[in-house]
């Protein structure tokens, strides 16, 4: 029996609270707040009537390329579907919609909602067909091909907003009344939204409450009261005072190196609408350690669920239905067992806290034994979101219709008043607008050319081995997670990994199998078959010394991705696309405390230099 020590964290609950519900006269209830999520005369309508028309979203999206529009309460979706609907006819338009909800409804209950509206059918199922887990934090939803970009924030919107960090140019002041949910119409979340907001930014509310106009107003924004939908006497609009600031997107970037955080980066900049060209050193995609033929996605939990933790399962909600989509999963869910002896006592830890069934849950040896397909003496925690993948194939539909250079050794970049150019050893050369610096391993040569210092970093290299099918585990449907791993066969082979050299230089072992083996649980290693030789192969992975990754703004016009380590196909695709909203001067929607966390000059900061 495992023994833990009672932690500070025990009884933590890390879920979302369930908001008691009821459907009277076709109108949907909050039944502890005694308020309704929609008026009872039309909801659809009473949306458009206040945050379409209150917005004047149809004449901006005339003159506009790129909005961002920002909402306190996503509720049934009604507000985001009336822009989705409006949005037909700007097809050219690119719609950024933050949304801070606290208690996120289930998809069969919105769908009910919906089918009362049956003009919103369409833009329903399309919403519905990208809902993410409900689990607190940031969940990153791309619908028309990318062009429309849903930030849903699930947990305290209060919270979210102290930590947020980009500007909207339009608010959908939405909720509870402020006479039924006076907690959240308070002083500080409306100056946060102020904070929030673009100078000549707009606000919009279906209250005109006089306590609500005066925190507006000292929140920046100049307020007028207009005629309210049905029987509701006004509303209220605001304008943020000051000018709209002008904001410069380049249009070509340079993306320097070809794995899944560069594919992943361009496939951000291709949604937003800027041209990438993808510079790799080697001869195809995925070269470097996004070139193994299988991995694993799952999330890095903690117990006190700090930053990093946090941020891993917002990685995962998005790098698990991105790898679905692209056809890149061959195995659904990930068992972490409860092997070693360091993870079995974390697991029982995680037992005494509260989290979303389908994020974390905790199995004995019997249930881990019918869930894996895999008789076993350890049992673990499920994630029913983790997945095992083909690398390869994720890579590719990433930066599919992005051009791509190869064998391209970059020698020199020269920054210039117009531009960045990107010189190779064999004298080719190409000029961006910006760079961004992908490289994996080769991360510390191209920071050494481009001058860039203070970025510290570390060099470990790792040995999968490539297992024949085995008899014993022909009927294992998910990926195993032990300190090493293991996954089910697919296309006549198992991979079970890894070794680990901290001198990151390490070449290929013959013997690495006899090392891998060793990790698994002693039950499974008897079921695996010894070899004299086993296929296998070698990836150079590079990290930071808290091993949380490197995202953002190097220089003028040079950003970076890197430092993903071991997790960079389940971190890699949501930091692409926010990295290539940051370089676009799009919302980038996580947290202040997260950005900071991976933010590539922490440590120089951390030292005050």
């Amino acid at each position: 029996m495992i023994k833990t020590q009672l932690s500070s964290h025990h009884g933590a609950n890390f879920r979302l609270d369930n908001a008691p519900l009821s459907i009277r006269n076709g109108v949907l209830r909050a039944d502890d707040y005694d308020d309704i999520y929609f008026s009872d005369d039309n909801g659809l309508a009473e949306s458009y009537h206040v945050f379409i028309e209150g917005s004047k979203l149809a004449k901006r999206f005339c003159f506009r390329s790129q909005i961002t529009i920002a909402e306190t309460g996503f509720g049934t979706g009604l507000n985001f579907l009336s822009v989705l609907q409006l949005l037909n006819q700007f097809p050219d338009c690119q719609v950024d919609f933050v949304s801070f909800e606290s208690r996120p409804l289930e998809a069969l209950l919105m769908q009910k909602v919906h089918s009362i509206f049956p003009s919103i059918s369409a833009v329903s199922a399309e919403l519905l067909d990208v809902l993410p887990p409900r689990w607190p934090g940031l969940h990153l939803c791309q619908l028309r091909g990318g062009r429309v970009r849903l930030h849903l924030l699930y947990g305290s919107a209060e919270e979210h907003l102290v930590d947020a960090n980009f500007l909207a140019d339009a608010w959908f002041l939405g909720g509870f009344s402020p006479a039924k949910n006076p907690q959240f119409w308070n002083a500080n979340v409306l100056a946060q939204i102020g904070r929030l907001t673009r100078p000549g930014g707009s606000v919009a509310s279906f209250t005109s409450a006089s306590e609500i106009r005066k925190g507006l107003s000292k929140a920046g924004f100049k307020i007028t009261e207009c005629p309210g939908f049905a029987q509701k006497r006004n509303m209220i609009i605001g304008i943020k005072s000051g000018g709209a600031p002008t904001l410069t997107t380049p249009n070509t970037v340079g993306v320097i190196g070809g794995g899944i955080a560069g594919a992943s980066v361009a496939a951000g900049l291709r949604d937003r609408g800027i041209t990438a060209t993808i510079l790799d050193a080697g001869g195809s995609l995925a070269t470097g350690a996004s070139g193994n033929k299988l991995a694993l996605q799952s999330p890095r939990l903690s117990v006190d669920h700090n930053c990093a933790s946090q941020f891993s399962v917002s990685c995962l909600s998005y790098a698990a239905r991105c790898s679905d989509k692209s056809g890149a999963t061959v195995g659904q869910s990930v068992l972490s067992l409860n092997w070693p002896e360091r993870e079995a006592i974390r697991h029982a830890k995680f037992g005494k806290q509260f989290w979303p069934d389908d994020l974390l849950r905790l199995v004995d040896a019997n249930m881990a034994s019918k869930f894996s397909g895999v008789v076993m003496e350890h049992g673990g925690i499920v994630h029913d979101y983790g997945r095992v993948i083909e690398p390869v194939a994720l890579c590719k539909y990433l930066a599919d219709y992005t051009e791509k250079i190869f064998n391209f050794e970059v020698s020199r970049v020269i920054s210039q008043d117009k531009g960045i150019t990107v010189m190779a050893k064999d004298g080719r050369q190409f000029d961006f607008d910006a760079i961004v610096v992908t490289s994996g391993a080769n991360l510390p040569d191209l920071l050494q050319i481009l001058d860039i210092v203070g970025v510290r970093l570390d060099i470990t290299a790792g040995q999968v081995s490539h297992v024949p099918i085995q008899s014993s585990f022909v009927d294992l449907k998910v990926g195993l997670s032990f300190g090493g791993y293991f996954t089910p066969s697919h296309n006549g082979f198992h991979q079970l990994g890894a070794t680990f050299d901290r001198s990151g230089y390490a070449g290929f072992d013959h013997n690495a199998f006899v090392h891998n083996r060793m990790l698994l649980p002693p039950d499974l290693r008897n079921m695996l078959a010894s070899h004299d030789s086993c296929g296998g192969r070698v990836s150079r992975r590079v990290s930071p010394p808290d091993r949380n990754p490197m995202m953002g703004r190097l220089a003028d016009r040079v950003f970076v991705l890197g430092a993903l380590g071991a997790r960079g196909l389940t971190l890699g695709p949501l930091l692409g696309t926010l990295l290539a909203a940051q370089v676009a001067n799009m919302p980038v929607t996580i947290g202040r405390p997260i950005q900071a966390g991976v933010d590539p000059f922490r440590f120089r900061r951390m030292l005050g230099l």
